[in-house]
């Protein structure tokens, strides 16, 4: 058995995943997530904060604590959207090499829907005529299918974008929601993806909506693992959360990380609009996505 890391460095969080490998089996030893916010101010800016960077760097030296104590042989790590645009990001790769010796690889939106669609695959059987949909804070992936061919599209939409510019005072009034709504439908009308395919929602968004749906006390993404949430229950979460102010969601909410209550009203208003746009009458969460399929990709 081989003891591997990932290591994803989001946009919004910073996650880890450590698996045992061996052969088809794979078992999970541990999974964590920290908000860490690069992308905040990034929109203005066009640069990583020096602030953000610290909570980057801080989170990853925790993360390292746990992969030597499961004497990991091997880390792949990745960086996405915030990385991918931002003009600082060579330096910041650098600072990682040099403070932490780790090696951060920059994907593609493309890279970053195909080795979701992995993760999500391996864990459930069977899938067909899907459409996975991964939830960032600077871009939406979105995977599917087409003659047997993985097909990866990633928008510039993302919670952290959206909080900036509609939702950085909660709750937000009615011009604010309305003008949301109207950038993620015009984003999405570029996209020409077949409707009616099955819905899978991945990462904090889904998850943190599930946690939700379930009225968790605390987080467990193995009982999220599956379940389908259809679009009035959807809607019914939506209406109620965008009534709540970021201490509000924080007290009602006990499953969803404190640190995502800022974003996780525009990561329903983004998830809801998919639902319509695509005519999804439901969305099944899965737990497992790019983390999952940074592993198998190379086991």
């Amino acid at each position: 058995m081989v003891k591997i890391a990932a290591l994803d460095l989001g946009s919004n969080s910073t996650r880890l995943l450590i698996a045992d490998i061996s052969g088809e089996k794979f078992n999970t030893l541990e999974r964590s997530h920290v908000v860490t916010k690069m992308a905040e101010g990034l929109e203005e800016n066009g640069f990583i904060s020096d602030e953000a960077k610290k909570r980057v760097i801080k989170t990853l030296k925790t993360f390292l604590k746990k992969i030597k104590k499961h004497e990991v042989v091997e880390v792949f790590a990745v960086g996405t959207a915030a990385m991918r645009d931002s003009s600082n990001t060579d330096e910041f790769i650098d600072e990682i090499r040099r403070k932490l010796d780790i090696e951060v690889e920059i994907i593609t939106g493309q890279q970053e829907g195909i080795i979701t669609s992995l993760g999500v695959h391996h864990f459930m059987d069977n899938l067909q005529n899907y459409l996975i949909v991964d939830i960032g804070g600077r871009s939406t992936e979105f995977i599917y299918e087409d003659n047997n061919k993985v097909i990866s599209h990633s928008l510039d939409l993302g919670v952290v974008t959206l909080t900036e510019k509609y939702f950085s005072e909660l709750p937000t009034n009615r011009d604010n929601i309305v003008k949301a709504e109207q950038q993620v439908m015009d984003a999405l009308s570029n996209l020409k993806i077949p409707n009616a395919k099955l819905l899978i929602g991945v990462s904090g968004t889904a998850t943190s909506l599930g946690a939700i749906h379930l009225e968790q006390d605390r987080f467990d993404e193995d009982a999220i693992h599956n379940i389908e949430i259809s679009q009035l229950e959807m809607t019914n979460i939506k209406n109620i959360v965008q009534k709540l102010s970021e201490p509000e969601i924080i007290t009602k909410f006990n499953g969803v990380d404190p640190k995502r209550a800022k974003t996780i009203t525009s990561g329903i208003v983004i998830l809801e609009n998919i639902m319509k746009r695509y005519e999804n009458f439901s969305i099944i969460i899965s737990k497992n996505d790019i983390l999952e399929g940074l592993i198998l990709k190379k086991y």
